[in-house]
C-alpha cells in the first residue's frame, strides 16, 4: 500500500490497482496548497466541505464518488474494497451541523481509519469498529479538531502502528491551527519518522513493532 499526502486532510492511498483520493481540498481557497489535478479510481469524502474536505472539480474525470455520511450501516463495497463510517462530530459538543465521519476500510491485510475532522474523544461504542486499526491518519492541529490532551488516550485506545499525521499548520494553509509540533509533543514516548518525500509505503510484515509516527511532507 502507497500513502501520499497532498496537503491538509487530503490523501491518495493506491492499493489493489487502485487510486482512492481522501478529502480533496480547493484550491487555492484552502490556503494555498496547489489543485489535486491527478487522475483516481474514487474519491471519499468525510463530509461536505467544498473548500477543505469535498471538493471534486479539480480532480481529473471520471471517478466514483463515497460520501461517508451517506454510507448504510455495514458500509458499502466499492471496487472490491468495504468502506464504512463512524458517524462522529467536528467539536465536543456533538452538535448536529457539526457531523463529520471516521472513514476506514481493509486492504492487503491492513486496517486504515481515516479520521477526518473529528473533534472530541470517543465512547466504546464509536472507538469499536476502529479498534486495532493498523493505519491511523489523524489531525494534528488541534481544535477545532480534537485538542492536543485527548490524543494519546485515542491512539493508545485505537492501537495502530503507523500514526500519519495530517491538518496541522504548515506554511501553505492559512487556518488557525496548531504547527506539527504540538502534536509530537504530547507523544513524547512514540518513534518518529520523517520521511524526505510525500509518499511512504506499508506493509503488513514491514509495520512497526511499536507505534511510529511517520511524519511526510506535503505534495502540493
Amino acid at each position: 500500500m502507497r500513502i501520499k499526502w497532498y496537503g491538509h486532510a487530503a490523501f491518495l492511498i493506491e492499493t489493489q490497482g487502485l487510486r482512492i483520493i481522501l478529502d480533496p481540498y480547493r484550491s487555492p481557497d484552502s490556503g494555498g496548497y496547489e489543485p489535486i489535478d491527478e487522475p483516481t479510481d474514487l474519491v471519499i469524502v468525510s463530509h461536505e466541505n467544498d473548500r477543505y474536505h469535498s471538493h471534486l472539480g479539480q480532480i481529473v474525470r471520471p471517478f466514483e464518488v463515497v460520501r461517508a455520511l451517506e454510507l448504510p450501516e455495514g458500509g458499502e463495497v466499492v471496487r472490491s474494497l468495504r468502506f464504512e463510517a463512524v458517524h462522529v462530530f467536528e467539536t465536543p459538543e456533538r452538535m448536529p451541523e457539526d457531523e463529520v465521519a471516521i472513514v476506514h476500510f481493509r486492504s492487503e491485510d491492513l486496517h486504515v481509519a481515516f479520521l477526518g475532522d473529528l473533534g472530541h474523544a470517543l465512547n466504546e461504542t464509536e472507538l469499536a469498529p476502529i479498534r486495532g486499526a493498523d493505519v491511523v491518519l489523524i489531525a494534528a492541529g488541534g481544535p477545532p479538531t480534537i485538542d492536543f490532551p485527548e490524543i494519546p488516550a485515542l491512539l493508545d485506545a485505537i492501537g495502530a502502528k503507523v500514526v500519519v499525521p495530517m491538518h496541522y499548520k504548515t506554511p501553505k494553509i492559512n487556518l488557525a491551527i496548531q504547527p506539527l509540533e504540538r502534536f509530537l509533543e504530547v507523544l513524547p514516548g512514540d518513534r518518529v519518522e520523517r520521511i524526505a518525500d510525500s509518499v511512504f509505503n506499508v506493509e503488513r510484515r514491514t509495520l512497526p513493532a511499536s507505534r511510529t509516527i511517520y511524519v511526510l511532507e506535503h505534495a502540493r
